[in-house]
């Protein structure tokens, strides 16, 4: 038989690529957040012990027993590996807490420091660490930036971290790209198989089929645009450029442009 439109198989490429991007869309809402956490709670320890007293004690006894103190083998300090402290704990004294369980590595730390229940806890905290990381990267704060992707929230992973926000983009890209195949198929189409003598000026063809035809040359002007702009998101957000970063010279509006350049007339 003949063919109904100029490329049979593109035609059948453009058509299943769209739902993979609906697919993607719908993926968002089965994400578990659940697992997502910011920070490993099992890390943050609470001190069993005021280990202030307890360095006074100890520094005592080795005095009284002829320890010679030597810095060089029992003060962290002087390590090459030295663990700082983590930024967001705000206590004072934090060096004489047991919050971190690598201290308990020194011999400063074994002789002034006497429970080692943490080196132990620090196996399991390790081993799940990476679980928890693994999870964070595939969900964190969803879509925040709204469905239409503003910037900077949709441009940054400060503000819309890995996971959602980035299916979001690259279902748009998808469907852009199902879009593409489609109208560049049916404008050929209509070019080619058309019927000898047909003209739009000479023959009254429906409205409808003049409609269809300017929406297809729309959608060939405007659909290229919004999936450059996608691309920049997703650029901006992974590959350390500033299309929309104002803080090194991006314009956060541009993708505004860019996005409603496609919307108005795709409405």
């Amino acid at each position: 038989g003949s063919k109904d439109v100029a490329f049979p198989r593109l035609n059948s490429i453009g058509f299943w690529i769209q739902p993979l991007g609906f697919i993607l869309v719908a993926k968002v809402a089965f994400l578990r957040s659940q697992y997502w956490h910011y920070y490993d709670k099992t890390s943050f320890f609470l001190p069993v012990l005021e280990k202030i007293k307890k360095r006074s004690v100890f520094q005592s006894l080795a005095e009284n027993v002829g320890l010679n103190y030597n810095p060089f083998f029992l003060d962290d300090s002087y390590f090459f590996y030295n663990w700082r402290s983590r930024k967001s704990v705000k206590l004072n004294n934090y060096e004489n807490f047991s919050f971190n369980p690598l201290k308990l590595l020194f011999a400063e730390s074994v002789i002034f420091f006497p429970d080692s229940f943490w080196y132990l806890a620090d196996k399991v905290s390790s081993s799940r660490r990476r679980k928890v990381y693994f999870t964070k990267c595939s969900n964190r704060a969803l879509t925040a930036s709204g469905w239409t992707m503003i910037t900077p929230l949709s441009s940054q992973t400060k503000y819309t971290g890995v996971g959602a926000q980035d299916i979001l983009l690259f279902s748009v890209v998808l469907a852009g790209v199902s879009t593409t195949i489609s109208f560049t198929n049916l404008l050929i189409t209509r070019r080619t198989l058309i019927s000898p003598g047909l003209r739009n000026r000479r023959v009254l063809i429906p409205f409808v089929t003049i409609a269809i035809l300017l929406t297809l040359r729309m959608l060939a002007i405007v659909t290229p645009v919004l999936g450059a702009a996608v691309i920049m998101i997703l650029l901006d957000r992974h590959w350390q450029t500033a299309f929309f970063d104002f803080t090194y010279g991006g314009d956060p509006i541009l993708f505004q442009h860019l996005f409603w350049f496609f919307g108005h007339p795709e409405v």
